[in-house]
């Protein structure tokens, strides 16, 4: 495989031009028809096989109530006795007519009517307005016009506020733009960390090419498939870090071959085939990881991890081909100045037969003084190690799975208002509403009516709703007394479907966005262990037939495991207990869905890889040609240090940039990403690593004998430790 990657890398080189111009339009052409297509994204949750997909399947055979009317946006204005203020709704609701073309009813033409319907409280303080319309497919125009028309409302002092899906369109459109932010974070440290503008922009610029072919892939497929938004903010960022990664660490490679006399094809050919296939392997390992979300059985979890895959894996197609053309064609420039005068001092003393001296590439500074350091006293280090993770794990062991809602969006934005103003006029359970499906007609309204006063009987339950027959089924909403992400609600939910419901005559089915979280929930922790373990079996495997070796895979796992349990720590303690959320925009603790910390998982475990193969690719390589297990622990360490400590800069700054997104759950993958990367590039690599690698000395690296050794092009035995 090396000779391989070394040849592609060379080949490349040599045809630099024709590469760089073949992706660039490859990717272009696929960008941009998938912009002008649009994509079709769609946060839709099925849980298939739950009780709430067969509500859900009951409803879209009843004459189109889920799948052929348009969405639908609640509109709300609350004010001191809005009846006062009837021209001011008037005119709103002739503004919203105008925008949209269609009849908009007003609640105050017929008070008591729209009080026993819901769309005005009591007391006729606040009421609800509905526009139909995808605010993607109307555009952003539509959606400023919709926002201006309720300006009359607004100036006269009432409260405003849009729920999803406009509201949430128009609290985007008011955020910061993650990716751009991450993007320039990570062109500033490139700059500093290489002394070079030209091999700052070689990283950056791959990854911007890798996550734009990846995420034109996942806009084109959104049309076929149910692809949330969350989906693609995940591949960038993911993208966006691995891509610049990989380069970095070919950069790195690169510029030490320049160092050392090569041209500058021969040196992608040597950077090929000494981190090319470590780069295809990390990059591999992150995308078998991320794919193992299609464990979960939920489409909405596994295009998490398709999307995550497919922008990764373009992100290796890219450093395995692109980046050796950019860096052939960049060439010397890919050095520092300084770098440069000394590598052609280097090449002119060689000429005239003297040995050449060695030049700021071949002197690894501080990481050549720190890495013996680091090995001198594993025992230390490794206990110290330790107890710094247990302390950032030990809040993992309180982690508790919830329910996120609009409830939780940032303070002021329209989502958030939205429930706050419909929690406060018409009682919290009216944003978390059940609804109650099974077939059947008019004959069935008996039983339904015996059902409904059972249910309304409960305490937990504020009101239900008369059962509506349409086409062969019937449906009745319930109104919880408690929101969406409160424990009551979730008791309830379970209650009517073990007790209330089996007790009718009723075979019903408990339906809505909260008994469809409810569901995932299940879902999550009844395949969790599932995905744990094939996800540390298939990366175990891919480390034993990479560095041939039985106790690093073991050893890598670990790692890992405990950078995730540290990461988990982190999000436990910020977002569940409320510690510095201000910081991040919101005022107070949130739950953490359940698919979050599955998808963390698998991302963090494959993250988590990409250092441990650059690590150990170095190490190996210094372990075959010395024999000596701790001389090639310090090597390694020496050699990687830096472009680990730089990439992990990078990561760091793409993965914090990504919790100025107004997405609350964005903000989680965010932290909690960025806290994995810190712990491991720090905490692990740093210390943990060193001192397990020190105290396996030679038997880190067994095998059994009578293999063939990557590289060799020939069968032979290694003596045995």
């Amino acid at each position: 495989m090396k000779h391989f990657v070394s040849s592609l890398a060379r080949a490349c080189a040599r045809h630099r031009w024709l590469t760089i111009a073949a992706w660039v339009v490859a990717v272009g052409a696929l960008f941009t028809t998938a912009y002008i297509v649009g994509p079709a994204l769609q946060d839709d949750l099925e849980v298939t096989g739950s009780d709430s997909q067969v509500a859900a399947d009951l409803l879209e055979g009843d004459g189109g109530t889920e799948g052929d009317t348009a969405p639908t946006s609640r509109i709300v204005l609350a004010g001191a006795d809005l009846r006062a203020q009837a021209d001011v709704v008037d005119g709103v609701v002739e503004g919203l007519e105008a925008v949209t073309g269609e009849t908009i009813g007003n609640p105050l033409d017929d008070p008591a009517a729209a009080t026993r319907a819901g769309t005005l409280a009591e007391g006729g303080d606040a009421l609800v307005l509905t526009v139909s319309g995808d605010p993607k497919e109307e555009g952003r125009a539509w959606q400023e016009d919709i926002d201006t028309a309720l300006d009359p409302a607004r100036d006269a002092g009432l409260e405003v506020a849009i729920s999803a899906p406009l509201g949430t369109q128009l609290d985007r459109a008011g955020g910061v733009n993650s990716e751009l932010v991450g993007v320039v974070a990570a062109l500033i440290v490139l700059f500093f960390a290489l002394g070079s503008a030209l091999a700052a922009l070689a990283p950056v610029a791959t990854g911007i090419i890798a996550v734009a072919g990846g995420v034109g892939s996942v806009w084109l497929l959104s049309h076929g498939f149910t692809i949330s938004e969350s989906a693609v903010t995940l591949a960038i960022m993911i993208g966006l870090g691995v891509g610049i990664d990989y380069t970095l660490f070919l950069l790195s490679r690169f510029r030490s071959a320049l160092s050392e006399g090569e041209d500058p094809v021969e040196a992608a050919a040597t950077t090929g085939h000494t981190a090319g296939e470590a780069a295809m392997m990390a990059g591999i390992t992150v995308a078998i990881c991320a794919l193992g979300l299609v464990i979960s059985g939920v489409e909405f979890v596994a295009w998490l991890g398709y999307a995550t895959a497919m922008v990764v894996l373009v992100a290796v197609a890219a450093t395995l081909t692109l980046t050796p053309a950019v860096l052939a064609a960049i060439g010397h420039r890919a050095l520092a100045r300084r770098e440069r005068r000394g590598t052609r001092a280097a090449r002119s003393t060689d000429t005239e037969g003297a040995e050449p001296s060695a030049t700021p590439q071949a002197r690894r500074g501080a990481w050549e003084r720190l890495a013996p350091r680091l090995t001198r006293h594993p025992v230390i280090a490794g206990l110290s190690a330790v107890i710094v993770l247990v302390v950032l794990s030990l809040p993992t062991l309180s982690l508790q799975f919830g329910q996120s809602s609009a409830g939780d969006a940032l303070p002021g934005s329209n989502q958030r208002e939205s429930f706050d103003l419909t929690a406060q006029y018409w009682g919290a359970g009216e944003n978390a509403p059940l609804l109650l499906v099974a077939e059947g007609g008019e004959a069935q309204l008996p039983d339904w009516q015996r059902l409904a006063a059972d249910v309304a009987a409960r305490e937990d339950v504020a009101a239900v709703s008369p059962p509506v027959p349409r086409d062969g089924v019937v449906t009745m909403q319930v109104t919880p007394t408690t929101g969406p992400s409160e424990e009551e609600t979730a008791a309830l939910v379970a209650a009517l479907r073990t007790e209330v419901i089996p007790a009718s005559a009723v075979d019903a089915h408990i339906g809505g966005a909260v008994a469809t979280r409810i569901d995932l929930s299940d879902r999550i922790s009844e395949r969790l262990p599932w995905l744990i373990g094939i996800v540390i079996a298939a990366s175990m495997v891919l480390v034993a037939f990479t560095f041939r070796s039985i106790l690093l895979p073991i050893k890598a796992a670990l790692c890992n495991l405990l950078s995730i349990a540290a990461a988990f720590g982190v999000l436990v303690w910020v977002f569940q207990e409320g510690h510095g959320v201000e910081l991040l925009g919101l005022d107070g603790p949130m739950p953490i869905d359940p698919y979050v910390p599955m998808m963390l998982f698998a991302v963090l475990f494959g993250l988590s890889m990409d250092y441990e193969v650059f690590l150990l690719t170095s190490m190996r390589q210094a372990w075959l040609r010395d024999r000596d297990a701790r001389a090639a622990t310090t090597r390694g360490l020496a050699e990687t240090g830096g472009v680990i400590s730089a990439a992990a800069i990078i990561m760091i700054a793409v993965f914090v940039s990504f919790t100025f997104d107004t997405n609350p759950v964005i903000k989680v993958f965010g932290v909690g990403l960025a806290a994995a990367v810190l712990v491991d590039a720090t905490v692990i690599r740093l210390l943990f690593v060193p001192a397990v690698m020190t105290l396996l000395g030679r038997a880190a690296w067994w095998w059994p004998r009578g293999r063939r050794v990557p590289g060799d092009g020939y069968r032979r035995r290694l003596p045995q430790p």
